[in-house]
């Protein structure tokens, strides 16, 4: 496994300095672009090494790739089997089904109806719907941020003793990991709604 941390010389933590993070990549993508390395090296080698960096970008700079990535370098790679809900996430769990029902049938009616007079008459639920979709993603963003906020915690102690943070980091990555698959969810969602 390429660990991502060395690739980009940043430490082996949960927070990162988003922007020391991306002008070390964006110094090293320039040393190592395909471009300004092929006299040196072979195109092969420096295509590998340049999307090296970019995979290695592109995992540290998202905290739910980022938090599976350390995990499993720590030796804990978290597992689908284990993945249980979050305690934080519970209510919000069921809140998030029902909406995605009430949204699926709303757009099975909408592609249903065959002239703009029954679209129009649908217009309220669809305004009902978005409505709840927004509420329900701003909810999301505050766990979100508190998330963050929890996994800036994490980061001084980890420096202390990682092996002790195992626990919690684990659940704070199940818990991103939710609350990201959530916002993509209900901004599919919002979006099929829109278009109507």
């Amino acid at each position: 496994m390429i660990d991502y941390f060395a690739l980009l010389d940043q430490p082996h933590a949960p927070w990162l300095d988003p922007d020391n993070l991306k002008n070390t990549y964006h110094q090293k993508t320039l040393q190592a672009h395909p471009d300004a390395q092929t006299s040196r090296l072979g195109a092969d080698a420096t295509d590998a090494a340049f999307a090296s960096l970019n995979e290695a970008y592109q995992v540290l700079q998202d905290p739910k790739r980022r938090l599976h990535h350390l995990l499993s370098l720590e030796g804990a790679a978290p597992s689908s089997t284990d993945q249980a809900v979050p305690k934080q996430l519970h209510d919000l769990f069921p809140k998030i089904g029902a909406l995605t029902q009430r949204a699926n049938l709303l757009l099975e009616k909408i592609r249903a109806t065959s002239n703009a007079l029954s679209r129009s008459l649908l217009r309220p639920q669809i305004l009902e719907v978005q409505n709840e979709v927004k509420e329900v993603r701003e909810k999301i963003q505050k766990l979100f941020d508190a998330s963050l906020a929890e996994l800036r915690l994490i980061n001084t102690a980890w420096r202390k003793n990682p092996t002790e943070q195992i626990e919690g980091l684990s659940n704070l990555y199940f818990a991103v990991a939710y609350l990201t698959r959530w916002s993509t969810q209900l901004d599919e969602m919002s979006f099929q709604l829109s278009l109507h």
